[in-house]
């Protein structure tokens, strides 16, 4: 308590509320809020910082012209989420048409190399960097997502379960599956790192 005024953090349900309201400033909040996942998202599926940054505004664009038509306004880095994952989706689809219209081949593994790597933790190289991300979108789609929203967005398990619409204990097991494959797929990094 400071000079008698109680900070409390806002849920997403009362800035969805407020935006609704007319409160764009809320729905900065909420931007605020959510851009690292959907930006983690957008590059689990596209390995190019560039267009995950573009990925991520244009969800959020569709996210606010849309927010009326969010049913329930606690799930809303749930729903963000959908938007982004079909917003991938569209750009992969878009990128596949433009390659074949101009009949050019698909990136070398050369040039997937050279992508720039987005890191929370500087102790790893750029190259451990680019195993992680290639470990963690191996994984199963829906593994992907609940991987990206514990870590990156720093939801707990049962979070992500109010998220998704799901039982916490299904969120707990999926995430009990995840880790496991993760655990063997890193398994080389983390004797690189211990060295």
């Amino acid at each position: 308590m400071t000079d008698g005024l109680v900070t409390i953090e806002t849920t997403d349900e009362r800035l969805v509320r407020a935006t609704l309201d007319g409160d764009v400033s809320a729905f900065g909040t909420l931007v605020e809020r959510h851009w690292n996942m959907v930006v983690a998202l957008a590059l689990s599926r596209t390995a190019d910082p560039t267009e995950a940054d573009d990925i991520a505004q244009e969800s959020f664009l569709k996210a606010y012209a849309h927010l009326l038509h969010l049913r329930q306004p606690a799930r809303f880095a749930g729903w963000l989420s959908r938007i982004a994952l079909q917003e991938c989706t569209n750009v992969i689809r878009r990128n596949i048409r433009q390659r074949s219209a101009l009949r050019c081949s698909a990136m070398g593994a050369e040039e997937l190399q050279a992508v720039p790597a987005y890191s929370s933790n500087p102790g790893l190289s750029a190259g451990q960097i680019r195993f992680v991300r290639d470990a963690v979108s191996e994984l199963p789609a829906k593994f992907q997502r609940l991987i990206v929203m514990r870590f990156v967005a720093g939801l707990s398990a049962v979070q992500i379960a109010e998220q998704l619409g799901k039982r916490p204990g299904t969120v707990r097991v999926w995430l009990h599956r995840a880790y496991k494959i993760l655990r063997n797929d890193l398994a080389p990094l983390l004797e690189e790192v211990e060295l």
